[in-house]
């Protein structure tokens, strides 16, 4: 028992240590980046590199902002976000509770095929996309990224939230319609807040696909005036001939932000709703 017991405790120490060097490794790119951010122009190309600026300063943070069409590269992110995160959550819940509620003939080919077209890489879809796009003449706006990201957001929501609302007893929703209440009715007022942890984990993986994607939104956007903050950002490094590297890590930090805010304003509910969800056959 005593050997078992050193095994164990040797085995949590190796776990521990992988674990802490995965995070450190994780997180010192993201630390040197904002540490950058705070840099003058000599500290960044220094021979003998230093973790913190000599002062601080926000001079980068104010360059960026300064510069042109960074503000609507912002404002383009925002937008695709928002309308991405909105449209999937929408179509998710509404079919994740058709799924979920109704008995109909093709019902688990149907759940399967959600799960199996995520499996599909975005690289294959981009040609058929950006030609149904030109044929509708959608190439250059937000709604061609909108459309292009829900159609991978929402097969994923879907099947998340319908794992989430089989956790809710139907026994709920028996007694509702006894009292009068309707399908939508009921699924407005009951399924909806109770499914709140799962409704917030796939807004958030909904929102986070959208802002951080680049690929699409390259190849969507043809001018300064649509592109995205990802796109705008990389772009940046070729202008001009010369890279300041303090502004685009300045806003790198700045893009992080969104997405940062959001996941720990929502941690609790996120834990939840991955565990709920995604577990639950």
């Amino acid at each position: 028992m005593a050997s078992l017991s050193r095994r164990e405790r040797r085995k949590q120490i190796i776990l521990t240590f992988i674990i802490l060097v995965t995070a450190v490794m994780l997180i010192l790119p993201f630390l040197w980046m904002i540490s950058t951010s705070f840099k003058k122009a000599n500290e960044i190309f220094s021979l003998n590199p230093k973790w913190f600026p000599s002062k601080f300063g926000f001079s980068n943070y104010i360059g960026i902002w300064l510069r042109p069409y960074f503000p609507t590269y912002m404002l383009n992110s925002i937008i695709v976000s928002i309308f991405t995160m909105l449209i999937s959550l929408i179509s998710a819940i509404l079919a994740g509770y058709g799924i979920s509620r109704f008995k109909f003939k093709g019902r688990t080919l149907f759940s399967v095929v959600l799960i199996v077209v995520q499996m599909f890489p975005a690289m294959l879809l981009l040609i058929p996309l950006y030609i149904i796009m030109q044929k509708m003449g959608l190439i250059n706006t937000h709604l061609s990224m909108i459309i292009a990201y829900t159609t991978f957001a929402m097969p994923f929501c879907t099947w998340m939230i319908k794992g989430y609302f089989d956790t809710i007893p139907e026994q709920l929703e028996e007694a509702a319609r006894i009292e009068g209440y309707g399908r939508l009715r009921i699924l407005i007022h009951i399924v909806i807040p109770l499914s709140a942890p799962g409704i917030v984990t796939v807004a958030m993986f909904a929102f986070v696909l959208s802002w951080q994607e680049y690929l699409y939104a390259l190849t969507f956007a043809r001018t300064e005036e649509m592109r995205t903050l990802t796109v705008g950002l990389s772009l940046m490094q070729g202008q001009h001939g010369s890279v300041n590297w303090g502004e685009i890590m300045a806003g790198s930090v700045i893009a992080c932000i969104p997405g940062l805010v959001l996941f720990m304003y929502l941690e609790k509910y996120l834990v939840k709703g991955f565990t709920m969800g995604a577990l639950k056959e």
